[in-house]
């Protein structure tokens, strides 16, 4: 079932290697050009494509309807298709490999529940890419001088986390896709960081789109996405731009050093708020084109050119619902609004009312207005819970925190565990006695049994 250095077969496609209906072949060490399939699996499952070197074919590595497979350290240059995967291709791992002035450098078409991790893509379309593609991680991958850096079409609940999309046309791209996460990715000097187009209720998290790409993040025609923690900066255009898109939730982001903070044209419904829009060159915020029934409010406006523009516009630029605030140190109850830098510019005689944190005067912005200002950073009117787990100076001294502590601690990148260390301390034995790693549905345990044979190692229950 598997035949190598083949030259032609019944469609009249010259193939070097095709593996049919087969597991746990592997395919290695090879140099492969000149011909039009390098490496092809069909219905082939649990095998391995691995340190070969493809250039000058139409695909590079094709997988279809195969499962299980690994692809890793291969080199795949000067194809149309450098790496693709389609029809129901599922499970498969793709990691490490080069894909370079391809077409397409590393495509699924029709697959889901793939792995696409520490790739390196330099290619004339898409870098990554994924069509009607499901399920799928797209982690640590470098996506360089692309068309599109990382592309999706119509494709749901796919990971795209910690990767880095520098000087494509798009950095990370998002085209009729929903349910997807976009996090930790590092995107710059693209035409857009980050670009949503017709795609609805995609998360993006904790992304720095910095540093010269012409739009940070960009939504049109999008609906109901979050977009929260992330960093906007030193972009052309704008930090973040939102074209005739609807219900979405723009939270806790930083928007600085562009010429527009937050853009809004014919876009109505979203929630902005706690948002830092700072030193950028034109305005903080700017809204026009009917962009209607926006809740903006507790965002700080500093140091920008004109912080606020607003025409053929109507917002709401405080909250709906009173909230409960601490200022000062004592806690308040009552709309909240956004912080204006030149508010006393603007209302010299203004005061703040019995010293909550709210200005007496509206802030005017076109025929809007904040009608709860802030006197301070809207920082200010939140104070964080202290959540510190000191053990202090115990008189063994075995450093211990009695008790169960819950909270939650959230690493800015995926975490693989395969060893846990105990440290001793000086005058301590530094053992554990008991270790167990859980969620809501899983759980593993280890237990020491004591000085006993190997008393060195604990060994969980579970892998």
């Amino acid at each position: 079932h598997a035949n190598f250095w083949r030259n032609s077969d019944d469609y009249g496609l010259k193939r070097r290697v095709m593996v049919v209906n087969c597991n746990k072949i592997r395919v290695r060490n090879l140099s492969l050009s000149n011909t039009t399939v390098g490496v092809e699996l069909w219905k082939t499952t649990d095998s391995e494509i691995i340190d070969n070197t493809i250039s000058n074919e139409d695909y590079g590595i094709e997988l279809y309807k195969s499962s299980n497979n690994t692809i890793t350290n291969n080199n795949v240059s000067n194809s149309i298709y450098g790496i693709r995967l389609e029809d129901s291709c599922n499970n498969n791992t793709i990691t490490n490999n080069s894909a370079t002035n391809n077409g397409y450098g590393i495509g699924l078409d029709k697959s889901s529940n793939n792995t696409i991790a520490n790739n390196s893509a330099t290619n004339n379309g898409y870098g990554i890419g994924l069509d009607k593609s499901s399920n799928n991680t797209i982690a640590n991958n470098s996506a360089t001088n692309n068309g599109y850096g990382i592309g999706l079409d119509k494709s749901s609940n796919n990971t795209i986390a910690n990767n880095s999309a520098t000087n494509n046309g798009y950095g990370i791209g998002l085209d009729k896709s929903s349910n997807n996460t976009i996090a930790n990715n590092n995107v710059s000097n693209n035409t857009d960081g980050i670009l949503l187009h017709d795609s609805n209720n995609n998360i993006i998290t904790n992304n720095n789109a910095n540093s010269n790409n012409y739009y940070g993040i960009e939504l049109y025609n999008s609906s109901n996405n979050t977009i929260t923690n992330n960093a906007n900066s030193n972009n052309y255009y704008g930090g973040i731009w939102l074209y005739y898109s609807c219900n979405n939730t723009i939270v806790n982001n930083n928007v600085l050093n562009n010429l527009f903070g937050i853009f809004l044209r014919g876009s109505s419904n979203n929630t902005i708020a706690k948002n830092n829009a700072n030193s950028n060159n034109f305005y903080g915020i700017f809204s026009s084109d009917s962009s209607t029934n926006n809740k903006i409010y507790l965002n700080n406006f500093i140091n920008n050119t004109d912080n606020v523009y607003s025409y053929n516009s109507n917002n709401i630029w405080n909250s709906t619902e009173k909230i409960t605030y601490t200022y000062n140190g004592s806690e308040f109850e009552g709309y909240l609004g956004n912080y204006w830098d030149d508010y006393k510019e603007r209302y010299p005689e203004a005061e703040e009312i019995d010293e909550c944190g709210i200005w007496d005067t509206p802030y005017s912005i076109d025929s809007d207005a904040d009608n709860h200002p802030l006197v301070k950073p809207w920082e200010n009117y939140f104070e964080l819970p202290e959540n510190i787990f000191d053990t202090g100076v115990p008189v063994n001294p075995y450093p211990s925190i009695s008790g169960t502590h819950n909270g939650t601690i959230k690493p800015n990148h995926t975490v693989i565990a395969t060893k846990l260390y105990t440290y001793p301390c000086e005058g301590t034995g530094g053992h554990t006695e008991y270790a167990r790693i859980w969620n809501k549905t899983w759980n593993a345990t280890a237990t020491w049994e004591g000085y006993a044979s190997d008393w060195h190692n604990i060994s969980f229950d579970k892998p």
